[in-house]
């Protein structure tokens, strides 16, 4: 392997760890509940999956950022406008992403046994209705919504990977966040699965590493 090929094996690794983290977050965490008081409850129950559930979510949204330059790269020369658009907005969503999983540390915390639960409960409560946060974790789900979509446009105009997989990947990003808002851990391990279709496709196929003319 020359030098030269170390970026695109970079890229597939991306590829593969972003959705495979986020798999292994949904696996590791026992549920999702929706009320204040019922997270906090789940946290202290179970203190150590939602350690893993929260360390694996912050570790797939840093693999997604050079995921989505990888898709950037792959598809600019068939769909420039497009793939740069769709790239820029994945990676804006992937960095709200990170920012929303690194603050599940938070409360991780904040359902400690030593902690008052009806005080945390509550600062729970401002926080997620505080329409100050609220509308940068709103901007960051439409970003990864609209970039992953204009990637799998991207994708199938530049022939790097068929309709069916690239459909895949805005309807697999729109359903994990969706699980979210559901509190469905089932819909967050398959949106996971489903992302890891496209995404797996593409690096597996090995397209990434270009041909230079002293590799000819």
């Amino acid at each position: 392997m020359r030098i030269q090929q170390l970026p695109a094996l970079a890229g597939r690794v991306a590829l593969v760890a972003a959705p495979l983290f986020f798999l292994f977050s949904g696996i590791a965490v026992p549920a999702l509940k929706s009320g204040d008081s019922a997270q906090l409850a789940l946290i202290a129950e179970h203190p150590t999956a939602w350690y893993l559930f929260t360390l694996f979510s912050i570790v797939g949204s840093l693999f997604l950022v050079p995921a989505a330059a990888a898709l950037m790269t792959l598809t600019r020369d068939g769909a420039p406008r497009t793939a740069i658009l769709g790239g820029g907005l994945l990676q804006l969503g992937a960095f709200v992403a990170l920012i929303d999983s690194a603050t599940q540390l938070v409360y991780w915390k904040m359902g400690s046994p030593a902690a008052d639960r009806v005080q945390m409960a509550a600062l729970l409560h401002r926080y997620e209705n505080a329409p100050a946060a609220s509308v940068i974790f709103m901007v960051g789900a439409l970003a990864l919504i609209v970039g992953s979509l204009l990637l799998a446009v991207a994708l199938t105009r530049a022939c790097m990977a068929p309709l069916w997989a690239s459909a895949l990947l805005p309807l697999g990003m729109a359903a994990n966040i969706a699980s979210f808002a559901a509190s469905s851990r089932l819909l967050l391990i398959g949106s996971s699965a489903a992302l890891l279709v496209p995404l797996g496709f593409v690096a597996l196929s090995g397209r990434l590493v270009r041909l230079t003319p002293a590799s000819v």
